[in-house]
């Protein structure tokens, strides 16, 4: 989870706000799933907590009109994928590749800290 609080972290201080903004559960799965993308089912059928058979279909999409208000439901449809949050202008800086691979779901694919160290947006700035 470290390295994913990193992406929020490094998400959040180049945008200026929350990254997920919501304090409801589901919700805040559903603007994960909007960010960066499904839930890997393989991460699902492991969950043994009710909130996932609650928010998932069987398939592993977020059941967003089955458990979100329609104000959520608003609020999920507003969120970019990733990549987009970065600015047009910094878009070669490579940010958004490394914020897609610290958020990434599934912990097996996320990015470890060496390999995030590594990426073209810090190799760039501290010359590796």
């Amino acid at each position: 989870p470290l390295r994913l609080s990193v992406g929020c972290i490094i998400a959040e201080l180049y945008r200026g706000e929350l990254l997920f903004a919501t304090h409801d559960n589901a919700e805040h799965l559903a603007l994960m799933e909007r960010a960066v993308g499904p839930f890997p089912r393989e991460c699902l059928d492991k969950s043994t907590n009710s909130l996932t058979r609650e928010c998932f279909d069987t398939r592993g999409w977020h059941k967003i009109g089955a458990v979100l208000s329609p104000r959520s439901i608003e609020h999920v449809r507003k969120m970019a994928p990733v990549e987009m949050l970065v600015d047009e202008r910094d878009r070669r800086s490579g940010l958004g590749q490394l914020l897609r691979s610290l958020l990434m779901i599934d912990p097996k694919r996320r990015a470890t800290a060496r390999e995030a160290l590594m990426s073209p947006f810090f190799a760039n700035r501290i010359g590796c």
